[in-house]
Parts: structure tokens; C-alpha cells; sequence
């Protein structure tokens, strides 16, 4: 969950714990691409409220589990058990990036460019252009809110109430077609 409601952050990011809380906002250098850009990956991401309590529970990841490696096992189970209960097969920690960034672009229409800052992409066709605009995370901003906005709201049409659970991200904003 921590991952979707993040824009996609990578299970290793929370586990490292290298980022701080600063202003409701995450803000961390991405683990996977820092060390081959000049910004070192960084992102600032507004921690929305459905994500305070599971944030909490992450900053104890590296107590319960002695590596990332061991962490990732432990996300491979979960998932089996979320492919079981959605009966949507092969479910994986790492489509959930791939999730956000189809149901910003899919189901909210937003554009490929303000999705690529969401999910910390750097356009390789644009670097020249990118060193003449200054970073705004509100853009980032109105990526995530879409998104969450769009999965509250077809979960409320669906079902009534709000329940934050796994199991309604993976129903709701039709994996089934990214997973086949």
C-alpha cells in the first residue's frame, strides 16, 4: 500500500529508511537511480493520511527483517496470498509502480510527463530542457491526489464505504489487465 499511495517507491527505499519526514512530505533519493544522476534521484512526496499509520509501521521494517532480502521474500508471500484472495494471478510488490503509473495515465488522464516526475523518471530526450525549470513537487502532488482520488472513488461506488485495504487497489483499478 505504502508503495501506491508513494508514487510507486521501491520496498528497498523503506527499508533503508534514507529518507526523512519533513512538512507531511517523504522525501528520499531513489536507491535504484541515484548514483547515475546529477540529483541523486531525489523526491519530495505528500504523505497522504491513508498512509500515516503504515509509514509508522515501515520505519520498524529493519527490526523485523535482518535484509532487504529477506523483506522481499516476505512481500513475495504477501502477494501470493493478495493474488489468492483477488484471484488476479502472479501479483508482484513491483506492479504497483506500474499500477500508479496506468491509472494516473489510464483513469485520471494525466499527462506521460507529469507521471514520469511522479515516478522519478528522468526524460532522456528533454536533460537540456530539465536544467532550465526548477523542480515543483505539486505537480507530484496532483499526480498522487488524482490517483488516490480516482481509487476512493470508484471503491465508495463500489462498495459503499472506504476501506483502504489491498485487496480494493488491486480490484478497483483493474490490475487484471497490467497483470495478463
Amino acid at each position: 500500500m505504502l508503495s501506491f499511495y508513494f508514487c510507486g517507491m521501491n520496498a528497498v527505499d523503506l527499508y533503508k529508511k534514507q529518507y526523512v519526514v519533513n512538512n507531511g512530505r517523504i522525501e528520499y533519493n531513489r536507491s535504484k537511480t541515484k548514483g547515475k544522476r546529477k540529483d541523486k534521484a531525489f523526491i519530495s512526496i505528500k504523505i497522504p493520511f491513508e498512509a500515516v499509520e503504515l509509514l509508522e509501521f515501515a520505519a520498524t521494517l529493519p527490526e523485523r527483517y535482518n535484509s532487504i532480502g529477506n523483506l522481499n521474500k516476505a512481500l513475495s508471500k504477501g502477494m501470493e496470498t493478495l493474488s489468492e484472495i483477488t484471484g488476479i494471478p502472479g501479483l508482484q510488490y513491483y506492479q504497483l509502480r506500474h499500477t500508479f503509473g496506468s491509472t494516473a495515465r489510464n483513469k485520471c488522464q494525466i499527462s506521460k510527463d507529469d507521471i514520469a516526475d511522479a515516478l522519478n523518471h528522468v526524460e532522456h530526450g528533454r536533460k537540456t530542457t530539465d536544467i532550465y525549470i526548477s523542480k515543483d513537487w505539486g505537480i507530484v502532488d496532483n499526480v498522487q491526489s488524482s490517483v488516490i482520488r480516482y481509487v476512493r472513488r470508484v471503491e465508495m461506488k463500489n462498495t459503499g464505504t472506504m476501506n483502504s485495504g489491498a485487496k480494493r487497489i488491486f480490484e478497483f483499478i483493474e490490475l487484471r489487465q497490467i497483470a495478463s
